[in-house]
């Protein structure tokens, strides 16, 4: 199935534009000596988050104006390597990166939702220090650590969501 589908597009140019910057740190990050290593980790993380963020608006441009509830949307689609449904670990870390500031550290325990979402973005891992690093890696696999790597999940996401509202009309 096509899709005329600008929104796409802008979110290519800009996670493009993101990934210049994210494969700079990269390889920064391989030449760099131990002290200067969590500067570096800490600005890719900050990267990649701001391009979930993207991606999690686009997921939200697709559900504009459709009758579907959005957690069975993020539900639809393509699966991750561990089998979970990677718009809905797109939606998390998004929303992980948004709001983790607002979770100190030295909470005892996070609430409910807020730890759900952690849960979500360590797909299948006790603990991360970069756990928005992580999940990346997870989704772009062999490929090489970028963005734009993540657009084929959210392409092939549109056709169930679109198949789903489909039938309930």
């Amino acid at each position: 199935m096509k899709f005329a589908d600008a929104e796409f597009f802008y979110l290519e140019e800009l996670l493009g534009s993101i990934d210049v910057s994210l494969a700079k740190t990269n390889a920064q990050l391989m030449k760099s000596d131990v002290w200067d290593r969590d500067c570096m980790c800490d600005k890719g993380e900050y990267l990649i988050g701001a391009g979930f963020c993207a991606m999690q608006r686009y997921l939200f441009d697709i559900l504009r104006d459709v009758e579907i509830d959005p957690g069975l949307a993020r539900e639809l689609g393509p699966k991750s390597r561990n089998g979970a449904a990677v718009a809905k670990l797109v939606h998390s870390a998004a929303n992980y990166w948004k709001h983790e500031p607002e979770w100190h550290y030295w909470l005892s325990e996070l609430q409910d939702r807020a730890q759900k979402t952690v849960d979500t973005i360590l797909h299948s891992r006790d603990s991360a220090d970069y756990p928005l690093s992580d999940l990346l890696a997870d989704l772009c696999g062999e490929n090489e650590l970028l963005l734009v790597n993540c657009l084929p999940y959210l392409s092939e996401w549109r056709s169930p969501v679109w198949e789903k509202v489909s039938k309930n009309v």
